[in-house]
C-alpha cells in the first residue's frame, strides 16, 4: 500500500504538465471514511450558467454530477447520492461539493465544466482548477480489475514516454557536444612555393652572379681585340 501511495504521487508529477492550460491542478490527499470540500469556479465571468457537471478523468472516466438550473442534481451512481452534497449551485458562476466517506477507489482526478448558452448552441466553459484526489485506504477491499490495469498500463505508458524523452535529450546533447570542436575555423594552408621561398633567393642571387661574369668576360674580351687592332697597325 506504501508504494502504491508514492506511486500516485509519481503520477501527479506526470500528469501535471498535461493540464489543460486554463488553469492548474489541486492535490488533495485524505484517508478512507474521511470527507472533502472542492470549490469549482468557472474561468469565465460573463453571463449565467445554466448547468454544471463534475467528471472524472483518470482512472474512470465517467460523469459524476450533474446539475441544471431549476432540476435536481443528477448523481450517476446510487452508492454516491448520499454521499456528495451540493451547495450554492451556480451562484457566482462558483459550486461548492462536498464528497463524504471516501473509498479507495474515489482516487482519480475531477474535472468541472460549466454550460452557457441554451440548447443546442451551449458553450462548455472549463473549471479553473481540476483537483487530484488521492484516499489512502489501508483496507483489504479489492478495487475494480479493470480499473487497477488501466490504470498500471497508463503509469507505464507514461514512464516510458518520460524516458523515451530523456533519452533523445541525450542523444541529441552528446551529438552538439561531438559536433561542436569540428567547427573550428581551418589552419590556413601554406602552398609549398611559400615553403621553398628560402631557396629561391638563393637560386636568384646565383644566377645574377653568372650574368654578371659572363658580362664582365665579355668586355674582357671587347677590350683585348681593341688592343690587338692597335697593335696591327703600329707593326
Amino acid at each position: 500500500m506504501l508504494g502504491l501511495k508514492y506511486a500516485h504521487v509519481v503520477l501527479l508529477f506526470l500528469i501535471t504538465p498535461s493540464v489543460n492550460a486554463h488553469g492548474g491542478i489541486v492535490y488533495i490527499h485524505r484517508v478512507r471514511n474521511s470527507s472533502i470540500d472542492i470549490s469549482c469556479e468557472s474561468s469565465n465571468k460573463e453571463g449565467k450558467p445554466f448547468a454544471f457537471s463534475l467528471e472524472r478523468r483518470l482512472l474512470q472516466s465517467r460523469r459524476v454530477l450533474y446539475l441544471s438550473e431549476g432540476l435536481l442534481s443528477t448523481i450517476n451512481k446510487s452508492e454516491d447520492k448520499d454521499r456528495i452534497t451540493v451547495r450554492d449551485k451556480l451562484n457566482n458562476h462558483t459550486v461548492h461539493l462536498t464528497i463524504s466517506n471516501l473509498q479507495g477507489q474515489d482516487t482519480d482526478v475531477y474535472h468541472c465544466e460549466f454550460y452557457y448558452g441554451s440548447l443546442p448552441h451551449d458553450k462548455n466553459i472549463p473549471g479553473k482548477m481540476d483537483f487530484f484526489i488521492y484516499v489512502e485506504d489501508f483496507s483489504h477491499e479489492p478495487l475494480p480489475s479493470c480499473d487497477c490495469l488501466s490504470y498500471l498500463s497508463l503509469l507505464y505508458v507514461i514512464s516510458g514516454a518520460a524516458c523515451l524523452l530523456g533519452v533523445l535529450v541525450f542523444t541529441l546533447a552528446a551529438a552538439y557536444c561531438c559536433k561542436r570542436p569540428n567547427r573550428r575555423k581551418p589552419q590556413p594552408v601554406v602552398p609549398v612555393y611559400e615553403e621553398m621561398t628560402g631557396v629561391r633567393p638563393a637560386k636568384r642571387k646565383a644566377t645574377s652572379c653568372q650574368a654578371d661574369i659572363a658580362k664582365l668576360e665579355e668586355e674582357n674580351s671587347s677590350v683585348a681585340t681593341l688592343f690587338s687592332k692597335e697593335n696591327l697597325y703600329v707593326n
